[in-house]
């Protein structure tokens, strides 16, 4: 009983601190139907932000087969403010090395990466913006793309910075 106790308070603990770390202000993935994104498979996500002051950074989320084709994926990220202005950027988001070295993380056929695609990005307005994500390669539909996410977090500075 008594190490039934300092297991769950170890638990307990952990999570506390894991949960406490964690600077995700909005973290989603959207899955892409039958693992081939198309063109007209904008992804959607909103975000709430309600602290203008606070810095961010952005990520983009690519869950991929192993035998995925390119060694990049070019996407359009529409970025729609609180006042419906509209930026659109085109963005190259790498997935592997020159020699094919996934970057990222790889289990059996299935490979995560996060990438970061804004460092120390300020959102001028309080309120929900909009990020689309669309796929912008050269194959339509793109096949062995399974998954894509945005990540949004409290920016971080370094001792480098």
């Amino acid at each position: 009983m008594k190490y039934f106790f300092l297991l769950i308070t170890c638990i307990s603990f952990s999570y506390f601190l894991v949960s406490c770390n964690d600077t995700a202000v909005y973290d989603e993935y959207k899955n892409i139907k039958n693992n081939s994104w198309d063109y007209s498979d904008s992804l959607k996500y909103e975000v709430d932000i309600k602290d203008t002051a606070t810095h961010y950074s952005l990520f983009v989320n690519v869950r991929h087969n192993f035998y995925f084709d390119w060694r990049n994926v070019w996407v359009k990220i529409i970025t729609v403010y609180p006042n419906n202005k509209m930026e659109v950027s085109s963005v190259n988001l790498p997935l592997s090395e020159s020699d094919g070295k996934w970057f990222g993380k790889c289990s059996g056929d299935i490979c995560d990466i996060r990438i970061g695609i804004q460092q120390n990005a300020v959102f001028p307005q309080v309120g929900k913006y909009k990020f689309i994500i669309v796929q912008d390669m050269r194959q339509n539909p793109l096949p062995k793309i399974m998954d894509v996410g945005l990540r949004v977090e409290k920016y971080k500075v370094t001792k480098a910075q």
